[in-house]
């Protein structure tokens, strides 16, 4: 379980980089960039730590936290880029 945690958290971490680095840029007509919130990086590595730990303790618990984690990655709209949902729907033109 904890590999499961663990991994649905890096899930959305990745999700959430590429979202700053390539879906939101593109969305709003320019080319993917490499001036990305950065933080995100250690952010995702620490968090993956932590629920790999949690999930010693409380494996079931871990599991729905980072599922969690990674439905609101989807949806929800951090920093300076709007949701990868939303980013997604206008570079496909909807």
């Amino acid at each position: 379980m904890a590999a499961s945690a663990a991994g649905l958290f890096l899930a959305a971490g990745g999700i959430a980089l590429a979202n700053e680095a390539v879906f939101a840029p593109v969305a709003s007509g320019g080319k993917i960039t490499a001036d990305f919130n950065w933080r995100v990086i250690p952010a995702t590595l620490l968090g993956a730590l932590a629920l790999g730990g949690l999930s010693k303790i409380a494996p079931g618990f871990a599991v729905g936290l980072a599922g969690l984690c990674l439905l609101s990655s989807l949806l929800l709209s951090f920093g300076k880029a709007g949701s990868p949902v939303s980013n997604a729907s206008k570079m496909l033109g909807y």
